[in-house]
């Protein structure tokens, strides 16, 4: 029989525990066990310019050197721009691809001052601005362009130490549309991409309230909203608005001292000028019944290709970071998922991926997904309903490939080293 004054004290002190609270209560605030996976080591090296330094590992000394040419021009035409010089060195921390960024440990969120980043994007982390190659100097521009408007805009709303420390007094609260909005309106105005979006938004009826947009949609929206300040009182006031945002700690009286207008006002007075500019045209595209899958909210679809019988459809859905491919059978109207990757969850994905092309005879689906840190190239044989894959070398990224007529190769846009060719 086992001693009774023992087990009395063994529940004594299960009773004390279950009232004790840990350090760290749930795990969120411990500064470990937060590193990402990383597949590869890196050696980094470095450029060292007047006002920025830029970092990079041994496979894009080109790529550093394209950011360093764009960089010193752009941080000169946005320093006009606001009538500011950036008083902190700027460190740009340069990735050949995304999954290289997503290995990153750079700016993990650990709950803590240090890495508090109030409203702008997440790739930038005090003065440390991370950016990686897409497969598009066009995009990558408009990463470094953003980058730096909002390195400026939050150094002249908190000032210079902003980012080493600051009290919960001192934040101003601003929407997303306000922001990000303003950082993508001074980086890269306005193109037809831009308009066209903010078209569909004002004509459907979704910018009805642009307090309740997210994501994409309030960073449109604020985009179109500047432009308009821009057009009505033009683009010469909009650093004054900051200023008086930073000395009233609010965004409605910045507005107000500068325009002399309610934001509620302004917010009237900018939908009724798209509504206005994009008055008459083409409506909507309505149901005509030929409908393979309808659409989600925030959900992507990609990467459409038709057999070249024409019997089959495939198609790639991207759900915040899930992305299935899709086959949709003309003849039956059947569909089905034949592949699956990542889980759902919000994180920057690579939304070029995967990448799909039809062999000429129609019986096999080719796809090519980046994955671990590499790509992997797959064949779906539609027949058969089987799915083969191997390692595809060399490249880093695969921007699109497509088959020659006889079936036996393929010739694809990728990315080598920070370079696309073919």
């Amino acid at each position: 029989m086992k001693n009774p004054y023992r087990l009395f004290l063994i529940l004594i002190a299960g009773m004390i525990f279950l009232e004790a609270e840990g350090q760290f209560y749930n795990g969120l605030q411990m500064p470990f066990g937060k590193n990402r996976v990383q597949y590869y080591d890196y050696y980094w090296s470095y450029y060292r310019f007047d006002d920025f330094d830029c970092y990079f590992n041994e496979y894009g000394r080109d790529l550093a050197q394209f950011t360093a040419d764009y960089a010193t021009k752009k941080l000169n035409e946005i320093e006009d721009y606001f009538d500011y010089t950036l008083e902190k060195r700027l460190i740009f921390i340069i990735y050949n691809k995304n999954n290289e960024y997503r290995q990153s440990n750079v700016g993990l969120v650990t709950f803590d001052e240090d890495t508090y980043n109030t409203g702008g994007f997440s790739r930038i982390i005090k003065n440390k601005v991370m950016l990686y190659y897409e497969g598009d100097h066009i995009a990558y521009e408009k990463q470094i362009a953003e980058s730096i408007t909002e390195v400026i805009i939050n150094e002249m709303l908190y000032n210079a130490d902003f980012r080493d420390r600051v009290s919960s007094s001192s934040v101003i609260t601003m929407p997303d549309w306000y922001i990000k909005g303003l950082i993508r309106y001074v980086a890269h105005g306005w193109d037809y991409d831009v308009e066209n979006r903010v078209k569909d938004g004002i004509k459907s009826g979704k910018y009805k309230k642009i307090s309740h947009l997210e994501s994409d949609d309030a960073v449109y929206a604020g985009q179109s909203f500047w432009r308009f300040i821009g057009r009505k009182y033009g683009d010469a006031i909009i650093p004054n608005i900051i200023y008086l945002t930073k000395v009233y700690k609010n965004v409605d009286d910045g507005l107000l001292y500068v325009t002399g207008v309610k934001l509620k006002e302004l917010l009237k007075e900018w939908k009724e000028y798209y509504i206005k500019e994009f008055a008459g045209g083409d409506d909507l595209p309505g149901d005509d019944g030929n409908v393979v899958r309808k659409s989600k909210k925030e959900q992507i679809y990609q990467q459409v290709k038709v057999s070249p019988d024409g019997k089959y459809l495939a198609y790639v859905t991207n759900d915040w970071g899930r992305k299935r491919i899709w086959l949709y059978n003309q003849t039956t109207g059947k569909q089905k998922i034949i592949f699956r990757a990542e889980p759902k969850y919000e994180h920057k994905t690579d939304n070029s991926y995967p990448v799909i092309g039809w062999h000429p005879g129609s019986s096999v689906l080719t796809f090519i997904n980046e994955e671990k840190a590499g790509m992997v190239i797959y064949f779906y044989r539609v027949d058969e309903g089987r799915t083969e894959h191997r390692n595809f070398l060399y490249f880093d990224k695969v921007l699109s490939f497509s088959y020659s007529p006889e079936g036996s190769r393929i010739i694809s846009s990728a990315v080598k080293d920070g370079i696309t060719d073919i």
